[in-house]
C-alpha cells in the first residue's frame, strides 16, 4: 500500500504550469507586473467607465503566465455600482470595440425589435407562471386589467404598455453610450424594477407597484433575446456587416446582456 501510494506522489521538481500559458513545464516564463485595478466609490451615474481591460489574460495566446492577480473587494463590488461595472467589464474584456461594433449594428438590427418583443411576450404567453405576471397592474400602468387569465390577450392594454418599455429597452442597449455610468446606471434600475422594489422616487411617492418577476424566468427571457438578437446580426448582409464583423458584434452582445443579467442577479441574490 505505501508502494502505491508513494507513487501517486507529486513530483514537486517539476514547475507548475498556469492554465493560461502555452508554456511547457520546462520552459521558463516570466511576467511584467499587471497594477490591481482600484476605483474610489463615486456617483455612477457622473462617472466615466473606463472601456479597456485591465486583465492580464486577454491573450490567450501568450507564453507567459501574470505574477499578479487583480484585488477584488467582495464587499465594495456589492454596494458600489461604478466598482461593479468596472469588474463586470473586466472580466468580460467589454471594451470600446464591443461598443462600437453594437453602434454599428443597431441601425439594422434595430428593425427586428418590434418583431422582437411581439415574440417575447408570445413565448411569456405559453406558460402559465409568466403569464401570471401580468394579472398584476405593472408600475405606471392606470387602464383596466382582465379578471380572468383567459381574458389576458397579447393585445390587452397593460401588454401593449409593457410592449413600449421594452422597445425602449432593446433600442437603448443597441445605442447606448457605455463609456457613461448613466447607461449602467440606468441598466441597474431596471434589474431593481422587476423584484418588487421601485428604484423610482416618483413611483414610491405615487404608491406605484413594480413588477415582481421570479428570476427563474428573468434569465430564460435573457437567454431568448440573445439567441433573436445572434440570429438578427448574422442575417445582415455582407454590404453593412463582415462576417468577422458579426462573430465580433454577437461576442459584443453577448457580454451586455451577461452584464444585464448581473444587473437583475445582483438585486435577487445579493452577492
Amino acid at each position: 500500500m505505501e508502494a502505491k501510494l508513494a507513487s501517486l506522489a507529486l513530483d514537486t521538481a517539476e514547475p507548475l504550469v498556469c492554465p493560461f500559458s502555452g508554456s511547457r513545464a520546462s520552459e521558463k516564463y516570466s511576467s511584467s507586473p499587471v497594477p490591481s485595478s482600484s476605483h474610489s466609490p463615486t456617483a455612477t451615474e457622473s462617472s466615466q467607465t473606463p472601456l479597456h481591460s485591465m486583465s492580464s489574460h486577454t491573450d490567450y495566446d501568450q507564453n507567459h503566465c501574470p505574477i499578479f492577480t487583480q484585488e477584488v473587494d467582495p464587499l465594495l463590488i456589492k454596494t458600489s455600482l461604478e466598482d461593479r461595472i468596472a469588474y463586470l467589464t473586466d472580466f468580460l474584456n467589454f471594451g470600446s470595440r464591443d461598443a462600437d461594433l453594437i453602434n454599428k449594428i443597431a441601425p439594422a438590427v434595430n428593425e427586428v425589435i418590434p418583431t422582437m418583443v411581439d415574440g417575447m411576450y408570445a413565448k411569456l404567453f405559453e406558460f402559465d407562471i409568466t403569464k401570471k405576471v401580468f394579472m398584476s397592474r405593472n408600475q405606471g400602468f392606470d387602464g383596466p386589467l382582465p379578471k380572468t387569465l383567459e381574458e389576458l390577450t397579447l393585445d390587452s392594454a397593460q401588454i401593449v404598455f409593457r410592449k413600449v418599455f421594452m422597445k425602449a429597452w432593446a433600442r437603448r442597449v443597441l445605442t447606448a453610450d457605455y463609456s457613461s455610468g448613466k447607461t449602467w446606471a440606468y441598466m441597474d434600475k431596471v434589474g431593481v424594477m422587476h423584484t418588487g422594489a421601485s428604484p423610482f422616487k416618483h413611483q414610491r411617492t405615487m404608491g406605484i407597484a413594480p413588477l415582481n418577476v421570479p428570476y427563474r424566468d428573468i434569465a430564460l427571457m435573457i437567454g431568448w433575446l440573445q439567441s433573436v438578437l445572434h440570429e438578427a446580426i448574422l442575417r445582415l448582409p455582407e454590404s453593412k456587416c463582415s462576417m468577422s464583423e458579426k462573430i465580433e458584434a454577437i461576442a459584443a452582445i453577448n457580454k451586455v446582456l451577461w452584464i444585464q443579467n448581473d444587473l437583475f442577479a445582483r438585486h435577487y441574490i445579493g452577492e
